[in-house]
């Protein structure tokens, strides 16, 4: 059986009440043998609630980053899963490399609170490119003023986007959809977080795989169903990022095919 929080669309007190009673009532009487987390809001609900509606029950966590489980430990012994690996810093050094004239670096991001969330991660991770780039800041704006900024860059910028779930007009986005409209309206090369963003207009990035991670995650969880302790499973250190590029717009961009690993 599959739960969908929803979350963060609506990520109010009040519907995370809701949904823990729901889930309290609906599985008291038919309880899960391994319960599985897919993405970090799931795994936030679960680390919090776990206790209350699943005494017992192991976890398996999947396509959850680094950066969120550091911030979630420490995890009992019975919560396991690979970690992905978003890597900004690794795919933005390409980019660079790509674009030896770039001088700026833009990132967008939304007004929701997980926008806010990794918008508050990216600004740490973004100290890195201090000392070679102006690093400057898109976030929560309205869509139309965002693609107006967007259009109007100079050929000096690069942006950097991991999609966003609400602008700052209050309009709803599936992020995916949000990349899209970026890239259409951008000036510069857009590059994106996630491999699903592939195809949208985003030159690519160094990502990690979904699908991969939903792999990782049902051999563990098989692993568990079959009486394995979660605790004595080796599991892989990370669910490794690997350099995904969209050839049109290597083509678009002008980017040296050479350059390309």
């Amino acid at each position: 059986l599959d739960e969908f929080l929803d979350v963060p669309r609506f990520e109010a007190p009040e519907h995370l009440r809701t949904m823990r009673s729901y889930l309290r009532d609906k599985y008291t009487h038919r309880p899960p043998a391994v319960l599985v987390a897919a993405g970090e809001e799931a795994l936030r609900f679960l680390a919090a609630h776990r206790g209350d509606l699943f005494t017992g029950v192991p976890l398996v966590f999947s396509a959850v980053g680094r950066t969120a489980l550091r911030e979630l430990e420490p995890l009992p012994a019975d919560v396991i899963g690979i970690p992905l690996e978003f890597d900004f810093v690794g795919t933005v050094t390409q980019a660079m490399q790509w674009h030896p004239n770039a001088r700026r670096l833009w990132i967008v991001t939304g007004a929701a609170g997980w926008d806010r969330l990794v918008e508050s991660r990216l600004r740490r991770e973004a100290k890195a490119f201090a000392d070679r780039l102006t690093v400057e800041f898109l976030s929560a704006l309205p869509a139309a003023e965002l693609y107006e900024r967007l259009g109007a860059l100079q050929s000096d910028s690069i942006v950097f986007t991991p999609g966003f779930f609400q602008d700052g007009a209050g309009r709803n986005f599936i992020p995916r959809d949000s990349v899209e409209a970026m890239a259409a309206a951008a000036a510069a090369p857009l590059y994106g977080a996630y491999l699903t963003v592939l195809g949208t207009g985003a030159v690519g990035g160094s990502v990690s795989s979904f699908a991969d991670a939903g792999r990782e995650a049902g051999r563990a969880t098989v692993q568990v169903l079959g009486g394995a302790n979660p605790s004595s499973l080796a599991l892989p250190e990370t669910v490794p990022s690997m350099l995904h590029v969209d050839w049109r717009q290597v083509r678009r961009w002008k980017i040296d095919e050479s350059a390309i690993p």
